[in-house]
């Protein structure tokens, strides 16, 4: 299938400029405001997220977002992302952590719009490498994959965003011992492999959601995918700062002339920084969902795991894998979906 060129012109008719942006914000109810720090330029420069992720595939092949594990906040300004719809005009791909590429012709399927049954669905998140201490069975997730199946559902063949599963194609019904587990353990390659193979030598345009610390600059996978494409990844991190306390929420801020560029990163909530390194040496822009305390966790249901099958299933991955995860307290009580308080940080 041949991809059809993206000009510069159409991108631009497609992302929209200038004034267009500005009316944007506000007819979506965003007005910049003054922040705790008086930043102007911060607040002059921030777009919605769904703007600032159209803008950068102007200049840039591949745009990485580093997702918050079960943070819904998150989860729901990608649903703003993945429902605008300029998107599939500009993006032929998403490539997702949360998913095994043993059943990517499963996914191929579903996104597509064909019947895909839910038995079959379910084990894309579920058989990942990384079960038994993350299932995926937090509702998000399958959102995110049954909203990109609404987006493409009255679209033609060639304008249809296929979802590319990162995680490695491990085949949990052929694993007995932990030396079958061996194989599959780089999951970052993986990752670059799929790029590679799915994205780049194709010539298409990808958006990847991934955890933070997988698509942060200064890491493997950014530097290798940087290689293959020779140009720039451009990352987006989620974040909070105490600065960007009266800040509006769900806004991308560029770290490029504005205070973040120098900014600790060890000081951001649900970022996972570190103390000295400045925030924009691991980012391009910061989304800003909210201040910690006002972030709440998308959790599954407790009746999922009183499955007889799958329950026995889980306890049998624990055993061979060695993980210490209690599985009757992680899974099968009811947990509190605020988000936790993390503590005081000392940078």
């Amino acid at each position: 299938m041949t991809e059809q060129k993206l000009t510069r012109r159409r991108l631009m008719a497609i992302t929209g400029a200038g004034a267009a942006t500005a009316a944007g914000m506000t007819a979506f109810g965003i007005v910049p405001t003054a922040n705790a720090g008086g930043d102007a330029t911060t607040d002059s420069n921030s777009r919605p997220l769904a703007d600032a992720v159209l803008a950068a595939f102007r200049r840039h092949r591949i745009v990485a977002i580093g997702d918050i594990h079960e943070q819904q906040e998150h989860h729901d300004a990608l649903q703003t992302l993945l429902l605008d719809p300029r998107l599939p005009g500009v993006v032929n791909d998403i490539v997702v952590e949360f998913g095994n590429a043993l059943y990517q012709p499963t996914m191929d399927r579903f996104v597509a719009g064909h019947a895909v049954e839910d038995r079959d669905l379910r084990l894309v998140w579920r058989n990942t490498t990384q079960s038994p201490v993350s299932t995926w069975d937090a509702p998000m997730y399958e959102q995110f994959f049954r909203t990109v199946r609404a987006t493409n559902r009255p679209l033609p063949e060639p304008k249809k965003i296929r979802v590319l599963l990162g995680d490695p194609p491990i085949d949990w019904t052929r694993v007995t011992t932990r030396d079958d587990l061996l194989p599959f353990q780089d999951r970052d390659g993986h990752l670059v492999s799929v790029a590679k193979r799915q994205v780049v030598d194709k010539g298409r345009r990808a958006l990847i959601c991934y955890g933070s610390r997988h698509v942060m600059h200064g890491g493997d996978p950014v530097a290798q995918i940087e290689q293959m494409t020779g140009q720039r990844l451009y990352v987006i991190l989620a974040g909070s700062h105490p600065r960007l306390a009266t800040h509006p929420r769900r806004t991308v801020i560029p770290a490029k002339g504005t205070w973040l560029a120098s900014a600790d990163s060890g000081e951001f909530n649900y970022l996972p920084g570190e103390c000295g390194v400045p925030f924009g040496e691991i980012a391009d822009a910061l989304l800003y969902l909210g201040q910690a305390a006002e972030q709440t966790r998308s959790l599954w249901n407790p009746a999922i795991y009183l499955d007889p099958p799958y329950w026995t299933e889980l306890q049998r991955r624990k055993a061979i894998n060695g993980s210490p995860i209690d599985l009757e307290r992680a899974y099968r009580q009811e947990q509190s979906v605020v988000w936790p308080t993390p503590p005081p940080n000392d940078c």
